[in-house]
């Protein structure tokens, strides 16, 4: 109950009590009392009876205001205290200031970041009064909320700790307002999420070396195709060189010949280098996205194990769109080259017609990519687990487990898609056929569609 509702109450009940004690006691006197000198004495006395029940009845109104009142005022202080406990020990950071910047209060988890020891090093003062090399920030998001009287919920803000070593915050700012909505300070609150920044870095970095070690694992096979795609070319200039020789030796050489034979040999040159280039792409580290499509992008993949395909007799069935989109290139890329890897292996005890389809298509805010063969599909008993790392089914010299894993860690972290596997049943040029089916789905901005 409030202070006036108690007042109110009180005057209230003195009033009735007054009003019926004289009406009554004035109309008894009339009624049974004639003698006008008996009638003062009565007077008196009625009055000094007033007096005297009046006092008892504001004393025992009085004691029971009081009595609660002093009930609010416990039950306050214990609320009160509660509210400090759960300040305390709550597991954020808390503090709040006055609309001038001053700090009016805060837990401990605010005074061990702050390295001070008590409150006492705290109140009173402002950040600018504190060593901080981020003071300027917190005042400016304090003058924000505060100007604008709107909260600034969820940022990530920076601090830089006694030990140099850099704290990261989850931070809230709320308005603190009176009873007429005015200003009066600003409250803030921090979730401390360095351990958890460390953990998604490190994680990053482990994710990275996976990356990496997958490419690696695939470098005797790319040695093995530069090697396959070298082997024409360098024919082809030792060749023309061995005959330019030859026929300087034997004298019947001409210039004609020779400049033929020299931009015979650069062409070849040229397309070496092309060729380096191709794989020192395919091994550098993605730090951007970039523009591309997804017909370059496959162009690019069968480039890098052409050699392969060819000495498998393996023919490569395209229905590509030519979607335009932004990603992650190198990466994409040894996603394609993994899974095409892994069907290429599959056909070693096939006999029959070897196919691999590549079928891309854009349907409404996706690109949706299909990798499918017909190498006999997916045991169903490890269907499950092929995309588990260093999960393989060909040995320790011939796979390492990684590929299939990582090519997962890049399309729903990297690429924020998806990306699962099937074994489907399917029918071409009249022939029916069983094969694993690698589907992939990657979001693409409007922008980039249109």
């Amino acid at each position: 109950m409030s202070k006036n509702k108690s007042a109110l109450k009180i005057s209230l009940l003195y009033f009735l009590f007054s009003f019926f004690w004289i009406y009554f006691s004035d109309l008894a006197l009339n009624l049974f009392f004639k003698d006008l000198n008996n009638a003062q004495f009565l007077q008196t006395i009625k009055g000094l009876i007033f007096i005297s029940l009046s006092s008892i009845l504001l004393y025992f109104l009085i004691k029971n205001f009081f009595k609660t009142l002093q009930n609010e005022k416990s039950q306050l202080l214990k609320t009160n205290e509660i509210l400090e406990k759960i300040i305390e020990n709550a597991p954020v950071i808390i503090f709040w200031k006055d609309k001038k910047g001053v700090y009016l209060g805060c837990n401990t988890a605010f005074l061990e970041l702050m390295n001070l020891n008590t409150k006492n090093d705290l109140l009173g003062k402002k950040d600018s009064d504190f060593h901080i090399s981020e003071k300027e920030n917190f005042m400016n998001d304090d003058m924000i909320v505060i100007t604008t009287k709107n909260a600034k919920l969820n940022y990530i803000e920076t601090v830089t700790a006694k030990d140099k070593s850099l704290r990261f915050l989850n931070t809230s700012k709320v308005p603190l307002v009176d009873d007429k909505q005015n200003i009066i300070g600003v409250l803030g609150v921090s979730l401390d999420i360095t351990d958890q920044i460390n953990k998604q870095n490190q994680i990053k970095s482990q994710e990275e070396l996976i990356i990496q070690q997958s490419k690696l694992a695939s470098m005797g096979e790319m040695i093995g195709n530069i090697a396959h795609q070298w082997r024409q070319p360098l024919s082809i200039i030792s060749t023309l060189s061995t005959g330019m020789k030859l026929q300087k030796e034997l004298n019947i050489s001409n210039e004609e010949y020779e400049k033929e034979s020299l931009d015979n040999i650069n062409e070849n040159a040229q397309y070496l280098s092309k060729t380096i280039d191709d794989f020192k792409n395919f091994f550098k580290k993605d730090t951007i996205k970039i523009s591309s499509n997804t017909k370059t992008v496959f162009e690019k993949t069968l480039k890098l194990i052409n050699s392969r395909l060819k000495n498998r007799d393996i023919e490569i069935i395209q229905h590509n769109s030519e979607i335009e989109f932004e990603t992650y290139e190198s990466d994409l890329i040894q996603i394609f080259i993994n899974i095409i890897n892994n069907s290429i292996d599959a056909f070693d005890n096939i006999k029959t017609n070897k196919y691999i389809f590549i079928n891309t298509k854009l349907e409404k805010d996706k690109i949706i990519i299909e990798i499918k063969d017909n190498a006999g599909g997916i045991p169903q008993n490890i269907i499950d687990k092929i995309f588990e790392p260093y999960f393989t089914t060909k040995g320790e010299k011939q796979g390492t487990g990684i590929g299939l894993y990582m090519s997962k860690e890049i399309v729903s972290k990297h690429l924020n898609g998806t990306i699962t596997a099937s074994t489907v049943n399917f029918e071409y040029l009249n022939n029916h056929y069983t094969g694993a089916l690698f589907q992939i789905i990657l979001p693409i901005k409007k922008t980039i569609m249109e």
